[in-house]
């Protein structure tokens, strides 16, 4: 398809539209490349600052949701050592355990079946529940000195 002929206005012969947008087009874009304005000298500053600040952020988020969890979690192991006991002491678990003290000549005599009875009378899930309370107490506090010796290391203590 032919474009109907212009005249431009500076120009002396005639040309279709497209090669006067072209012109303008490229005229545009090499005049921006040459006069685009340069940044002022505090703007890197200012950047550099605000990613800073956001990096403190972050890192004061994430101590305390360490902390918070690591408090509930030392709940929840208190609460489990606590029902650990009592399931102890329901299950018989305690008095097959205190043969060893009481009889001891007995308890070695009849080894095979107090351990079984032992075994049998743990309370598993009692037992299981306090390991994974007791393991998520060291993952919490192992995660809350990690990021406080980053923000450390990275001086986000210091009076800013």
């Amino acid at each position: 398809m032919r474009y109907s002929p212009l005249v431009c206005p500076g120009c002396t012969k005639s040309e279709s539209w497209a090669v006067i947008w072209n012109n303008m087009t490229e005229d545009r874009d090499i005049r921006m490349l040459h006069r685009a304005p340069e940044p002022p000298a505090y703007l890197a500053g200012r950047i550099l600052r605000s990613i800073e600040l956001e990096e403190r952020k972050r890192i004061y988020r994430r101590i305390a949701a360490s902390a918070l969890f690591l408090v509930a979690s030392l709940g929840a192991t208190v609460a489990s050592i606590m029902d650990l006991g009592t399931q102890l002491s329901q299950s018989g678990f305690l008095s097959f355990a205190s043969l060893f003290n009481s009889d001891f000549s007995f308890a070695v005599t009849n080894i095979r079946e107090l351990s079984l009875s032992l075994v049998e009378s743990f309370p598993a899930i009692s037992g299981a529940f306090c390991v994974a309370s007791i393991g998520l107490v060291l993952w919490f506090g192992i995660r809350l000195i990690s990021e406080a010796g980053t923000a450390r290391r990275n001086n986000f203590f210091a009076a800013s």
